[in-house]
């Protein structure tokens, strides 16, 4: 988890153009003077959780910037429009939101009082930046809104990993995470036309629900009596927002939550079974070896004859 600053003498030290209005931040700064004739190159990013009070308003900033909203709720105007900042001018920010700025491009950030913003930010230069960013709709004025938010978090969170505490090696990881992250916003992008705000929520609630609590879940229809929708209900929405089914997207999480136990517990397949609600291990041996290609009784075997000979 994001870590909150210590002092403010850490936070006297940091760059001029990096917001104190925060509850907690996490960041890295790995070159702030960048190498503007490579592709692509980054400067610094971080995560933070805003106070209530937060308000960013700039007129210009020496880096690209792509801002990812991780939780909560704002609002940010881009463009001319943030000079005036009227109200019907400004695009909603919430979870599973991007939005992006760079030289010349006046902006303004703020957040929602009763739900403060948690965002991820990565500030970069490079030849390649600005044409990158257009081709992936980050025109002026406009906000992008991705499915399977937690893959992007992941991204961000292994920059701040690789950045800090800072290496030799932290710039090329940091820039290479970059082409990654931008990569996968690509691919989970939503169109615009696509997006209904309340299917939307519901989608990403019910896909996190079967992934944090895949224990308790042992088909979908009993995961969707406690969501409080209906199992076609939940398939149209997988349909529409994501790439698998929620059957596929439970049974995978509970396999791979069960190889962990195989691997790293060393407990029997028959145990494995049971924690997983399983009462016919052969059935839970066959749904093994249909997502992962090895019975779950070789899978911890290969596991142990490793762990042995590494010692």
């Amino acid at each position: 988890m994001p870590k909150p600053q210590k002092s403010k003498t850490t936070e006297k030290k940091l760059p001029a153009f990096v917001s104190r209005q925060v509850v907690k931040s996490q960041r890295y700064f790995v070159d702030l003077v960048p190498d503007q004739t490579r592709a692509l190159s980054v400067a610094c990013g971080g995560y933070e959780q805003v106070r209530k009070d937060y308000v960013v308003s700039r007129t210009d900033f020496p880096y690209f910037c792509i801002e990812f909203v991780c939780a909560g709720r704002g609002r940010v105007w881009l463009g001319e429009g943030a000079t005036a900042a009227r109200a019907e001018d400004s695009l909603p920010l919430h979870k599973g939101t991007l939005f992006a700025y760079g030289p010349g491009v006046p902006h303004r950030i703020e957040t929602d009082r009763r739900q403060t913003l948690r965002k991820y930010y990565v500030d970069f230069v490079g030849r390649q930046a600005g044409s990158r960013l257009r081709r992936m709709g980050f025109t002026r004025g406009s906000v992008l809104r991705v499915s399977h938010s937690d893959e992007i978090s992941e991204v961000f969170e292994l920059m701040l990993r690789c950045g800090s505490p800072a290496s030799v090696h932290s710039k090329t990881l940091c820039t290479q995470l970059l082409g990654v992250m931008l990569a996968k916003v690509n691919q989970r992008m939503l169109p615009e036309e696509a997006v209904d705000d309340r299917a939307f929520r519901t989608y990403e609630r019910f896909r996190s629900t079967l992934i944090e609590r895949c224990v308790d879940w042992q088909s979908v229809e009993s995961a969707c009596v406690a969501a409080g929708i209906s199992p076609e209900y939940a398939c149209r929405l997988f349909a529409r927002f994501g790439e698998d089914s929620p059957y596929r997207l439970l049974t995978r999480q509970r396999m791979s939550l069960a190889a962990e136990w195989l691997a790293h517990e060393q407990i029997l397949v028959r145990d494995a079974a049971l924690r997983l609600g399983y009462h016919d291990q052969y059935q839970f041996s066959r749904t093994f070896k249909r997502v992962f290609g090895i019975a779950p009784a070789a899978f911890r075997q290969g596991h142990n004859i490793a762990s042995i000979s590494t010692e």
